[in-house]
């Protein structure tokens, strides 16, 4: 797969899942290169370093580039990481969020922007590449947007609309 700026990926949280989504995206054809992650936790970006991504301790380092940003960290961290982002995220970008329990539109107005926002949570079978995961997006999103969406969670097994 030839990877384009648009075809660029941060994640925000290293954890389990972010480490299962990015596994399954190398197995499908995505380039290492295409991927960055951010964590404060130096354990890990260490898990995800081993895969060939690059790493950082700065949300906003990890976004810079990103066409898609895949919010994977705990529900109660998301606010303040969300709003941590609001002076650097960039009109056109992708927000996926996988923290369960948090609306669309509670992201929306954290980020203070008329971002695309793709919601979804990948269950535990996601772990082994044999998940099924419902997405939903606000009305933001572009067909574009929406591929990607689901070509990061395909990654990891079904998508369902």
């Amino acid at each position: 797969m030839v990877t384009t700026v648009a075809d660029k990926i941060a994640f925000i949280g290293a954890g389990n899942m972010a480490r299962s989504l990015v596994g399954g995206l190398l197995r499908h054809g995505y380039s290492a290169t295409s991927i960055a992650a951010s964590d404060p936790d130096a354990v890990q970006r260490s898990g995800m370093a081993a895969l060939g991504v690059a790493t950082s301790d700065s949300n906003a380092r990890a976004i810079d580039a990103a066409a898609s940003i895949v919010l994977a960290v705990k529900p109660q961290v998301l606010r303040s990481v969300v709003q941590n982002l609001k002076g650097t995220l960039r009109e056109g970008q992708l927000l996926i969020s996988i923290a369960a329990g948090v609306p669309s539109t509670a992201i929306s107005k954290w980020c203070s922007s008329d971002m695309g926002i793709v919601r979804c949570m990948p269950n535990t079978p996601a772990l082994y590449g044999a998940g099924v995961t419902a997405l939903f997006a606000n009305n933001r999103v572009t067909p574009q947007q929406r591929a990607a969406a689901e070509s990061i969670l395909s990654a990891v097994g079904h998508v369902i609309w």
